[in-house]
């Protein structure tokens, strides 16, 4: 009767009362705390605090991790598969080893996060990431290829010869940026919204990626795409020059079309 009883409380309090922590907390902090291995997976956790906390090989799948500060923490070899990452805060944290997998990350502070990690680890953060901000990062020289990062802030991004071909970078801001020789080719760079009326003029019908002052020498966007809005598989052709020129607000002088 006793292992009875005991195995129902487990199965009710969830996975996380092994450490110590509850399964459900909201604006709870647990700043600056040695939780390597802990094992977290599936718990509730709204905007909780992780500050510069010691999360090393941590297991977090599955949680609604929504609005958490992880700044500076070390999330090195974590397990975020599934997890709920919308707008968390990464700014600084470590993550080199770390499995995002079918993660939901929008809106999350990559700001200082992507310096020394290898470029799988680069991928696999930024395999589905909706308007991420990395702006500042030197990703220079990086193969990023199939990353999808729409909407997301790379002004002033350090981003000479990165390899970006089959990425989906619709209307993300590379203001300021140096695109000098990055490969763009056969990426989808441009969106348009196929239920477009006629009101609001053009700047309502088509987007993309944001070039204004950038550095975009050498940078080869032969084959990039303009794809409609809508449900997959969605229809992309290749966007000619002009409307590139027009709707990235840059002359591209200097790039290959």
């Amino acid at each position: 009767m006793k292992l009875l009883v005991g195995a129902l409380l487990t199965m009710l309090l969830g996975t996380a009362a092994a450490s110590g922590l509850p399964s459900n907390c909201t604006g709870c902090s647990f700043a600056n705390r040695d939780l390597r291995g802990v094992d977290l997976s599936g718990v509730n956790y709204t905007g909780v605090d992780f500050a510069r906390s010691n999360l090393q090989r941590a297991k977090l799948r599955n949680s609604n991790l929504t609005g958490a500060d992880f700044r500076d923490a070390d999330l090195r070899g974590a397990d975020l598969r599934g997890a709920n990452l919308t707008g968390i805060d990464l700014h600084g944290a470590r993550v080199s080893g770390a499995s995002f997998s079918g993660a939901q990350l929008t809106g999350v502070n990559l700001r200082g996060v992507l310096t020394g990690m290898s470029d799988v680890d680069v991928r696999g953060l930024l395999g589905r990431c909706v308007g991420c901000d990395a702006r500042g990062a030197n990703i220079e020289g990086r193969d990023l290829r199939g990353v999808s990062i729409v909407g997301s802030d790379l002004r002033d991004a350090k981003a000479r010869g990165v390899r970006f071909e089959s990425a989906d970078l619709e209307g993300v801001d590379f203001q300021g940026a140096d695109v000098r020789n990055a490969s763009f080719r056969d990426a989808k760079i441009c969106s348009r919204n196929s239920n477009w009326n006629g009101a609001g003029g053009d700047s309502q019908r088509i987007g993309c990626l944001d070039l204004r002052g950038a550095d975009v020498r050498g940078a080869d966007f032969r084959g990039a795409m303009i794809c409609d809005d809508g449900r997959e598989p969605r229809n992309c052709r290749r966007v000619d020059r002009d409307t590139l020129r027009r709707y990235a607000k840059s002359a591209l002088d200097g790039a290959l079309l």
